[in-house]
């Protein structure tokens, strides 16, 4: 894009997904002289969203034959178009802003992923500021400028936290979409989180060795899996525990201390003050009301 409309790419990021599918991002910034027009572009299966960093002079803005926008366009505005719809551009002045290309077929698998049906298109009017996009195009700034391998998680996950806006906003789905967009774990995360939480609830488990499999940082996770769940990661794996310490006091003749151990809880101290928080009495006082003739069942 940077050499179609004449200017310099100063900084670009690729951030894939797990289907392949890839995201890229690049600032765009140079001076463009009165009345730079852009050739046609190759007709493409992908959208260009262009988030201006700082205002645009002019832009006479043309998609599919149709004017869509003429005249300045100020900071934090966007562009959304199909390179399929043959867009023209005539353009003026400094230019600097950041592009997202994206594939209609990531739109599509994200908005699946979401339980969200994929837009027939995406859209947003050229002169709207949209200060949810510039916040996460400046947090993706820094990692344009300087690519940074440390840094490498947090570009993905913004860049496709932009994705998700990009598809919650742009779609036309209006409230019911945006009901339905969420920005918590994919179906894939959620399920291997789950599964790694049901079979190694006894453990010493931690929370980043879940965020871990599902190839995120803790913290991130610890968000997207209260969003996705409305629990948090250390809520469940409680809940499991307790699930479990009800069913071995009920069944078995255990001693306390040994059900505290055996369900994860470290010691019988920290077993009684987390069942009796979250069921509101002592696991000794849950024992003796759940016995049938005086003896666990």
């Amino acid at each position: 894009m940077a050499d179609h409309i004449g200017v310099r790419a100063s900084g670009t990021l690729t951030a894939a997904h797990r289907t392949g599918h890839s995201l890229v991002v690049t600032r765009l910034q140079g001076l463009l002289a009165p009345g730079t027009e852009t050739p046609p572009l190759k007709q493409e299966a992908a959208y260009s969203i262009v988030v201006q960093v700082r205002p645009l002079q002019q832009h006479a803005f043309t998609v599919g034959g149709r004017q869509i926008h003429a005249g300045a366009v100020p900071a934090d505005a966007v562009s959304v178009v199909s390179l399929a719809d043959c867009p023209r551009s005539v353009m003026s002045g400094p230019l600097d802003a950041v592009q997202f290309y994206v594939p209609h077929a990531l739109v599509d698998t994200v908005a699946r992923e979401n339980d969200v049906p994929p837009p027939s298109h995406l859209a947003w009017p050229r002169a709207d500021r949209d200060p949810v996009a510039a916040g996460l195009v400046a947090l993706l700034l820094p990692g344009l400028a300087e690519p940074d391998p440390a840094r490498a998680m947090f570009v993905e996950h913004t860049a496709m936290a932009f994705l998700a806006h990009a598809l919650d906003r742009y779609g036309g789905g209006g409230a019911a979409t945006a009901r339905a967009v969420r920005s918590g774990l994919s179906p894939w995360q959620e399920r291997r989180a789950q599964e790694i939480l049901h079979a190694r609830f006894a453990t010493a488990l931690t929370i980043a060795e879940v965020a871990q499999a599902c190839r995120l940082s803790p913290s991130y996770f610890a968000a997207a899996f209260r969003r996705s769940t409305g629990q948090s990661p250390h809520r469940y794996l409680s809940d499991l525990r307790i699930t479990e310490a009800k069913r071995l006091m009920r069944e078995t003749a255990l001693p306390l201390a040994e059900v505290a151990l055996l369900c994860g809880f470290g010691d019988q101290s920290y077993f009684t003050r987390a069942f009796s928080q979250a069921v509101g009495a002592s696991p000794g006082q849950w024992r003796r009301t759940h016995r049938e003739g005086g003896i666990p069942h």
